[in-house]
């Protein structure tokens, strides 16, 4: 009698694993299919079925290659994985073992983009809420930017045509490849820091997706919101968008376009005055004239020439006085016009988003309608208390009435 070889569990699933380990295609296989039941582990690892529309397999993938995607699988996802079958001995469950997991639609930078598109959206950092008006008369700019890039070039050469009186810091900063998007964090806690401009331009010119990446990446989306110096994002072409730019106080088209946003064409608004201070001066030359030329035909009647004498007089003084208006007119139209530049500064100073800068806060009922008056709420009504940097929501617990004569504990 032949006696029987017993193998035990683990035997079995040792020589299972075996098979596949050496296979020569289930070593390193590329799979496409749709992610389903995905779950990500505290420790990083994720796991996975990868489906069609007649099978399933199980998959997982460890946390160290998880780590190198640029973007974050989903379920219902489209994918391609490369990886290795293999069987797993505790459960006796095959699965693939992904190493590498692309999109089979979309590409992974789009996608990427797309995804922290939406988590910042959902988290508020678009809401037009959070930003801030861009001064039309900056003391100075700062431009964080490649220092050898056109685009520093256009920009300082705009702003300098439109604004001379308008002092251009260039702070430089990479804008592509590796490091760059600490570099441009760097760059904008230095100005932040210094306090060194009004109005920061960052940017660099077109380039391909991967050229621009940088300005996709969540943290410089962050240091952008949190600069305390309004940021207009000058990022490519016009058809171009990054995350910088939804994120940014302003978007412009272009960098080009950056500089003409970021302060009013004074030039231009000199060139106004002049204007209407030449057609001023025009109207009172004119009405100079015509006066002159009624007392001339009062002259020419033989009758009344005994007044030529009293109308010269008077017409040596019609002079006087006109040029006394003209000077008059003159100074009116060139102290307006710095009446004008000083009322823009002290506007901007009175703003609402200054005065909540300086520790004041502003409260607002869940209507979004001011609160003004303890009267206008109730017990236990939340209410949004707006600060320069943020808002918070409060429930009312106690009104105090500054005469003394209400309380109301609730």
């Amino acid at each position: 009698m032949i006696e029987r070889k017993i193998y035990s569990v683990s035997q079995i699933n040792r020589y299972i694993r075996g098979l596949f380990e050496m296979d020569v295609i289930l070593n390193s296989i590329w799979v496409r299919g749709e992610i389903s039941n995905l779950k990500v582990h505290s420790s990083g690892h994720i796991y996975f079925t990868l489906k069609d529309s007649s099978a399933a397999i199980s998959a997982v993938m460890f946390a160290s290659y998880a780590e190198l995607m640029p973007y974050e699988l989903e379920n219902g996802m489209d994918v391609i994985v490369c990886g290795y079958v293999s069987l797993y001995e505790k459960s006796g469950k095959y699965q693939i073992y992904v190493q590498i997991a692309e999109p089979a639609g979309a590409g992974e930078l789009s996608i990427a983009f797309e995804q922290l598109k939406r988590k910042l959206q959902e988290e508020g950092l678009f809401d037009e809420d959070f930003k801030r008006p861009i001064t039309k008369h900056p003391k100075a700019v700062a431009v964080i930017t490649s220092p050898t890039g056109a685009a520093v070039r256009d920009i300082i050469n705009i702003l300098s045509r439109r604004a001379p009186e308008v002092k251009i810091i260039v702070c430089p900063a990479l804008v592509q490849g590796e490091g760059a998007a600490d570099s441009i964090v760097s760059a904008l806690k230095d100005v932040n820091e210094s306090k060194i401009a009004d109005t920061i331009i960052l940017g660099r010119g077109g380039g391909s997706m991967e050229d621009l990446w940088p300005f996709n990446e969540e943290k410089v989306a962050r240091a952008v919101f949190s600069s305390e110096i309004p940021v207009i994002s000058a990022v490519g072409h016009e058809t171009d968008f990054t995350i910088t730019d939804f994120v940014a106080d302003l978007r412009a088209p272009t960098p080009s376009a950056a500089a003409e946003l970021s302060a009013a064409d004074s030039v231009e608004e000199k060139r106004n005055i002049l204007n209407i201070s030449n057609r001023l001066n025009s109207i009172i030359d004119y009405k100079i004239k015509s006066e002159k030329e009624k007392i001339n035909s009062v002259f020419g009647i033989r009758a009344l020439r005994r007044l030529e004498e009293r109308t010269v007089n008077l017409e040596i003084l019609n002079d006087k006085y006109a040029m006394q208006l003209k000077n008059g007119i003159d100074a009116l139209i060139k102290n307006s016009f710095a009446n004008y530049t000083l009322l823009s500064e002290k506007l901007e100073l009175l703003s609402p988003l200054n005065v909540l800068k300086r520790g004041y806060a502003a409260v607002f009922d869940v209507n979004g309608n001011a609160v003004t008056a303890p009267d206008s709420i109730k017990e236990n009504d939340l209410v949004r208390i707006k600060f320069y940097t943020g808002d918070v929501w409060a429930e009312i617990k106690k009104r105090d009435y500054n005469n003394g004569e209400k309380k109301e504990n609730l």
